[in-house]
């Protein structure tokens, strides 16, 4: 059976590739390289996600799924994992998140306190102990030390951490941002490709949008985008956090993860697009 693609998802899926295409350019990547790429997608998740009853997926049908000629279905699934720096990013990440959403280790004003670096009798919590509650594959003072690489964290001659909130995503850092880059697209991506599909129930996917704002309304807009996100990301991140304090606890490992994220974003309307009337979306 033929598969009529919507003009819709067509004229969606050229928008999005335009900011890839431009970040591309930017790095050197030419499109045979983004194609390559783009090949070993469409491999990947014809393999792991399209199998019939559960069967093993052949070459022959992973490329007639996905248009892949088969010698490089074939070279593309013997490809060895490139390798990644992910994990050790989601782990320093994880522990801010941890540090940020313990009441115990927030002062009045809800900054962070600073921790001992070993456990310590006057304090319940401690930066190893933190450490801990993360990962049992990699050592706590491997993940200070990282911290302190990147200058998240820093050590004083008394012996505690202090959380540099003002450091936590370095502007110079990056591996850092393109790791974060990589996560947040593609869980956004998912989202919407889920609603898409009309698969339920559908996730969170909400905006606002308008037009006919001028560059100082933008300004005030972009501070009050900035207030009222931050205030949404740290009531999900301590709810989060309460669960994963609650589950560690118990001994229990639940298998879900979650990514809650807002953006705000302008940029100058061309004057084609340009309406007589504004169009404003909620």
């Amino acid at each position: 059976m033929t598969i009529e693609t919507p003009p819709s998802i067509i004229s969606a899926l050229e928008q999005c590739l335009k900011p890839i295409a431009r970040l591309c350019i930017h790095f050197g990547i030419d499109h045979r390289h983004i194609s390559e790429m783009l090949k070993a997608a469409f491999v990947s998740v014809a393999k792991e996600e399209f199998k019939v009853n559960g069967k093993s997926q052949t070459d022959s049908r992973i490329a007639l799924l996905t248009g892949v000629h088969r010698k490089d279905v074939r070279r593309l699934l013997g490809r060895a994992p490139e390798k990644t720096t992910g994990h050790q990013q989601g782990l320093v990440a994880n522990l801010i998140a941890q540090w940020l959403g313990t009441p115990e280790l927030l002062n009045q004003d809800g900054e962070p306190n600073p921790i001992p670096r070993n456990p310590h009798p006057d304090y319940k919590i401690s930066f190893i102990s933190l450490a801990e509650t993360l990962t049992n594959d990699i050592h706590p003072r491997a993940l200070m030390d990282e911290c302190l690489n990147r200058g998240i964290i820093k050590l004083t001659d008394d012996g505690m951490v202090h959380l540099i909130v003002e450091s936590l995503i370095p502007a110079d850092d990056l591996d850092e941002k393109a790791h974060f880059f990589g996560q947040n697209i593609h869980d956004h991506i998912s989202a919407a490709e889920h609603n898409l599909n009309g698969d339920q129930p559908p996730f969170l996917d909400r905006f606002v949008w308008h037009e006919g704002l001028s560059e100082a309304d933008v300004k005030v807009v972009a501070a009050a985008a900035r207030k009222a996100a931050m205030n949404a990301l740290k009531q999900v991140n301590n709810q989060a956090i309460q669960h994963k304090q609650q589950h560690y606890g118990d001994g229990t490992k639940p298998e879900f993860r979650i990514h809650f994220g807002t953006f705000f974003y302008s940029s100058r309307v061309q004057a084609a697009d340009i309406k007589d009337e504004p169009n404003e979306q909620i």
